[in-house]
Formats: structure tokens, sequence, C-alpha cells
């Protein structure tokens, strides 16, 4: 096993950063501030994240994801966010229905260019959260139910398989995947459980290997597919919330981290960090949607 310590890139600002993920056209590091409802971006040179800028939605912002026509795909609060080349933001229609007291929370793109995005509950815990599917024509579709709180979205790099995190379970779940229909009678199979702390946002490797946050863990581990425990990134802050791998060869492991929940805290809580750990990941999929004319423009005016 492997042992890695993660140096940090920015300043320890962020309240709730999560959602990193490398833009290879724009040569941009983007990741959320959920409570906040910013989207960041910043340049990476050597071991640094400088020239940060921000996009503010104006609501809770639980991922970004990469659009094919170059602009931002942001899971709002109840609804999807476009943010487009030229800035202009729209918001969709309400995903959650009559389920009032919850938000959206991680998602990220699949490789056919559909989001896939969970809910958690604000609140008490209800263990009936969702994992959707958005196609580009706004189709929606139910991928897991009994959730206790949806977290990271990943895939294998065959793309056919998903890799699903629930938090307050522990768990961290598989299922077939692909470009056909999902087939919701098939069960969803643990492969990791009982981590020593709450698992957040994962990434997937280019051999295969899960990247796990660890939410009150201060790291990140690294699992062969089947479960064997690989090797742990540090960092040194109390709440890891999402890995990706980021840069030009995408070989170096940036890793989110949250000041949320915590009082008088004395590390880099609220810091990018990133690390060199001896693999690399894979492009991000991109949204096939558009964000200049997104789906819910064309259903406003079918029914005008």
């Amino acid at each position: 096993m492997t042992s890695t310590a993660a140096s940090a890139a920015t300043p320890a600002q962020f309240e709730l950063a999560e959602g990193i993920i490398w833009d290879d056209r724009a040569d941009l590091v983007r990741w959320v501030d959920i409570w906040k409802g910013r989207v960041h971006s910043g340049r990476l040179h050597k071991r640094l994240i400088l020239d940060v800028t921000t996009v503010e939605i104006g609501q809770t912002a639980g991922a970004v994801a990469l659009a094919q026509d170059g602009g931002l795909l942001v899971a709002g609060a109840r609804c999807l966010v476009t943010i487009a080349v030229d800035g202009t933001i729209s918001y969709g229609p309400d995903l959650l229905g009559a389920r009032e007291r919850a938000r959206l929370n991680d998602g990220s793109v699949d490789p056919q260019g559909r989001f896939v995005v969970g809910s958690l509950a604000l609140g008490e815990e209800t263990g009936t959260e969702v994992l959707l599917r958005i196609s580009p024509d706004g189709s929606i579709e139910t991928l897991r139910t009994g959730i206790r709180l949806s977290n990271g979205v990943a895939f294998s790099p065959d793309g056919l398989t998903i890799y699903h995190v629930d938090t307050l379970a522990n768990t961290i779940s598989s299922h077939s995947y692909g470009p056909g229909d999902f087939d919701i009678e098939e069960p969803w199979v643990p492969v990791l459980a009982d981590l020593p702390h709450f698992p957040d946002g994962l990434t997937v490797s280019r051999d295969g290997s899960l990247w796990v946050a660890q939410w009150g863990g201060s790291s990140v581990r690294r699992h062969s597919s089947t479960g064997e425990l690989l090797g742990v990134v540090s960092v040194l802050a109390t709440q890891a919330s999402c890995p990706a791998f980021v840069g030009p060869d995408l070989d170096t492991l940036a890793i989110t981290t949250a000041q949320e929940g915590l009082e008088d805290w004395t590390d880099a809580s609220g810091a990018i960090f990133l690390a060199s750990v001896g693999a690399s990941g894979l492009p991000a999929p991109r949204w096939q949607g558009s964000t200049t004319s997104p789906f819910w423009h064309a259903e406003k005016e079918a029914h005008a």
C-alpha cells in the first residue's frame, strides 16, 4: 500500500468545495462551493491553482460538468443550471417534485453525454433519496431509490459499470451500465462498505482504481475495483470531499475540502490540495445538451 501527502494549492477559503473537474479545452480546474452557490475556475501552475474566477448561480451548486458546446452544466438546488460560453445563466425545471426538503447534490456526465445526479435531504435523513439520469432532450430516469445521502458518481474506464456513493450508508455500490436502457430490476452490488470515515466524492483512474474522499478522515483512499485498499493520500484538512485527476496529462490528483461543521480548526480545511500519485485519470465526458438553448427552452416554446 502506498502513502502520499497532498499539498495545499489554494488558500483555505472554501466553505464546502466539491465537484472538482479538469476542463481539457480551457486548461482550467473547475469546482463548486456548494452553499455559496459558486462555480469556480482556476489555472493550474506547478503546485498551485491561480487566477480563480467565480460565477454565482444564486442557489446551491452541487456539482459542475463540462458541456460539448464549451459551456458548463451545474446541479442547482432542485434543477439543472447552464452557464453558456458568453456567461448567460439559464435555469431548468424542478426535478424533485413533491420532495420539498431535498436538494440535488453530486453528479457526473456519463459516457453517452447524459447527466447522472443524486439528492440529499435538507434536515433529517429520509432514506428516500434518488439517483436521476437526465438526457440532453430532457427525459428523466430514476436509476436508484432508497438512498440515504447520494454523493459521488463515477464510471469504469470502459463505461460498462457505474459506481455510486451513499454517504450515510457508508457504501460504494456498482451496477452494470451502457448506452441502452438501465435495468432497474438488477440490484446494486456493494463494492466497499464500512469505511473508516464517510465516503464522499469519488473518481476512477485509467487503471480502474476507485479514489474515494473520506469526509472526516483527512484523506482519499485508493481501492481496486474489487475493494482492495491500494493506497492513501492524506490532506491537512479534516473533511476531504472530492478527488479528480487534473492537468494536461491528467496525472495530478486534486482534492477539495470543506470547512462546513468545523469549529476552531487549525488545519487547511477549505483549501484545494494537489498530489502526484503515480496514476492518471480519464477525460471527463461532456454534456451533449446545449447551454445556449437547453432543452427547457424548447419545452417552453412548445407550450407557448
